[in-house]
């Protein structure tokens, strides 16, 4: 998700337009370098607490007083810090979790206090550097509301939100300047058919509150459609793809192994690639004049919880071996002959395109969503039937089985798969989903300010109806 916002980030920065990625988890403070964003960009990263640390929040009537700032050494009071930088101080519950927070500044003072109001109430107090409280909110979604106000100010503005967590608060974020996109970044698909999972339910029952919601794939945009009628804008739009030059890849002749590129969490099935590798390096090794050099190699890329139960699993077989994280996953499909996809579900797949463009083949599960919309089975790829571990591992012999030339032609095939989702393509439809967006929103916008006016006149022609007859 994060790579997808990014991408999309400086695809509008390049067009011209200023974007600030908003971020509301404090723990992200201070941020590490990111390439193409910061000062010299069109691309600004600003955090929600950074904005009482600046003391530029103006100060409003009624604010209650301001709490004693937590005792670093005060019970249950720990210290939350990021790379030297002192962040919070929090007081904890029996449970583990926070009761009071104070936000503070790199000096120590506090520029933000939560404090809990009853059983489940909270209060926000911003202080000013001189330490006076000169705002208050009740609701955390109030102070997210502020802050945007005071980010977009007088100017027209569009408000993407990729985060499902944060949706149920964009949904109800409305400014006459303001546009507002949801990007679905996951599959939506519950247990039975037709239903939406519980992490999706809260913003899938509220489209219709958003301008426009995005979807990677149309096939998923259509299902959707199914589920909530007609009255959200709903529209897809893919993820870009940055091409690889040729002369940056290898001959076919030095392309080797097998790379899995993953999260190590269920949902990635990486167990299943190890499985299917293992069955094919049993074959291989019933061939008695078969060199270590023959065996296809399986590089795993990747952290997560399975990381040790998957380390496990392929404990006695030399060919597989796992890296960890890697900061260029584009090198290491650059030089494998293969991809594998095993997850359960995918909103596209971005990866799949990666490793086309890079001239990496695909072999991934028929899934929902994106896998069946990229690979054509047996021309730039291949698809196998979800789960399917023994079709996974008989694609992997027929990938390794192919003359030399024919791989080469899917190699280019799958390239030019991944260069008709270029940056031109994709910021076009974006631009076309942001304007017609716009415009229903200044559509509705105008429908719900006639709805309002007749009230009032309904209203004042009943109040004199009553007068009258009296």
């Amino acid at each position: 998700m994060t790579t997808a916002l990014l991408d999309r980030s400086r695809l509008f920065a390049d067009a011209g337009t200023p974007v600030d990625v908003l971020t509301l988890d404090d723990r992200a403070f201070p941020l590490p370098p990111i390439p193409g964003v910061g000062p010299d960009s069109r691309v600004t990263i600003r955090n929600l607490y950074d904005w009482p640390r600046s003391g530029d929040i103006s100060p409003d009537a009624g604010v209650p007083d301001a709490p004693a700032p937590l005792d670093p050494d005060g019970e249950g009071v720990v210290c939350d810090e990021a790379e030297g930088v002192l962040l919070r101080r929090l007081r904890l519950g029996g449970d583990g979790k926070p009761i009071d927070v104070d936000h503070v500044r790199p000096d120590g003072t506090t520029a933000l206090s939560e404090r809990r109001v009853g059983a489940r109430g909270r209060v926000l107090i911003a202080h000013g550097a001189d330490g006076r409280p000169v705002r208050a909110w009740r609701r955390r979604y109030d102070f997210y509301a502020d802050w945007l106000d005071h980010i977009v100010g007088d100017d027209e503005a569009f408000l993407i939100v990729d985060s499902k967590t944060v949706a149920p608060f964009a949904a109800g974020y409305r400014r006459r300047r303001v546009t507002t996109v949801h990007v679905v970044h996951g599959s939506h698909r519950g247990p039975t058919p037709g239903s939406v999972r519980a992490s999706r339910q809260p913003v899938f029952s509220r489209l219709a509150d958003f301008d426009a919601v995005a979807f990677a794939t149309e096939a998923q945009a259509a299902d959707v459609r199914a589920i909530v009628g007609p009255r959200p804008f709903l529209a897809s739009v893919a993820h870009p793809v940055s091409p690889v030059s040729g002369s940056a890849l290898p001959p076919e002749s030095e392309r080797a192994g097998a790379v899995v590129i993953a999260r190590l969490e269920p949902i990635k099935r990486v167990e299943d690639a190890v499985a299917a590798m293992r069955r094919v390096h049993d074959d291989t090794a019933d061939t008695a004049d078969t060199a270590d050099d023959d065996v296809m190699r399986l590089d795993v890329y990747g952290t997560g919880s399975q990381a040790d139960v998957l380390t496990a699993l392929a404990a006695d077989d030399e060919a597989i071996r796992f890296h960890g994280h890697t900061d260029d996953p584009a090198s290491a499909m650059a030089q494998a002959s293969l991809l594998l996809l095993t997850s359960r579900s995918e909103a596209f797949g971005l990866v799949l395109l990666e490793a086309m463009a890079a001239g990496c083949l695909p072999i991934s599960y028929d899934i929902a969503y994106g896998p069946a919309e990229l690979i054509r089975d047996g021309e730039n790829g291949w698809l196998v039937p979800d789960g399917d571990v023994d079709a996974l591992a008989e694609a992997v012999r027929v990938a390794a089985g192919l003359d030399p030339a024919r791989r080469a032609a899917m190699r280019q095939q799958a390239r030019t798969t991944a260069s008709a989702y270029s940056d031109e393509r994709i910021r076009r439809r974006w631009a076309s989903v942001l304007r017609t967006a716009r415009r229903r929103r200044r559509t509705r916008g105008g429908s719900r300010r006639l709805v309002a006016a007749a009230r009032r006149v309904a209203g004042a022609l009943r109040r004199r109806l009553r007068r009258a007859s009296r």
